[in-house]
């Protein structure tokens, strides 16, 4: 399935008056989000540096033209944004950003990304005892609470039948560099369609497309 085929067209006119049909690219349809948590429909997969949507669509759906199930199973408007960047593209991307800031500091911007604090964390890990399960919540704290926080500091509640409960906080100043690392580190995490619905999507979205 050609996917820009599907898309409803219009009547409008160019420059000179004439009416001409065009092809409505604004219109858009998604997937529930619930069902993208359907362990049946889905499984995950890590996009690597050398991936592409076209390569993923021919190495799992045998057809470069089903690209666009990739990018629809992960609500992705625009894939040169919305899908990590290459290390190469990563730091091109991260010059660019930050240049002027750099220049006005009179640094590098390597030296501007990697010193210049983007935000500081507090991540409390929990035990407990009882399930003997361990939990992490990461917040955005402000300077003076992160300079006043003792980072490593564990507290021990201890009930009477022997369970307890500690909790460890730590800090962590974040550099612009690693925070702009771990956006594009996150958006490696995908949903591969499996195969077997590929064509049961393709109907729907081409009937969704008329009904638009």
């Amino acid at each position: 399935m050609l996917y820009f085929n599907n898309f409803p067209k219009v009547i409008t006119t160019d420059y000179k008056n004439n009416s001409i049909v065009m092809t409505n690219l604004m219109t858009r349809v998604e997937i529930i989000p619930s069902l993208l948590q359907n362990p049946l429909l889905y499984y995950s997969y890590n996009y690597r540096d050398s991936d592409r949507p076209d390569i993923i669509a021919n190495k799992y759906y045998n057809d470069v033209n089903r690209f666009w199930l990739i990018l629809y199973a992960n609500q992705v408007m625009n894939p040169q944004w919305d899908l990590a960047l290459p290390a190469n593209q990563f730091n091109v991307y991260v010059n660019d950003k930050y240049a002027t800031a750099a220049n006005t500091a009179n640094v590098p911007v390597e030296t501007y990304t990697t010193n210049t604090i983007y935000e500081y964390r507090k991540t409390i890990t929990t035990y407990d005892s009882t399930s003997g399960t361990t939990t992490n919540k990461t917040i955005v704290i402000d300077l003076n609470t992160y300079n006043s926080i003792t980072s490593g500091a564990t507290t021990t509640s201890t009930f009477s039948n022997g369970t307890y409960v500690s909790q460890t906080i730590t800090t962590e100043a974040v550099s612009i560099y690693q925070y702009e690392l771990e956006q594009n580190e996150a958006k490696r995490s995908l949903n591969i369609l499996n195969a077997s619905y590929a064509n049961q999507i393709e109907k729907e979205f081409q009937t969704l497309m008329k009904i638009k």
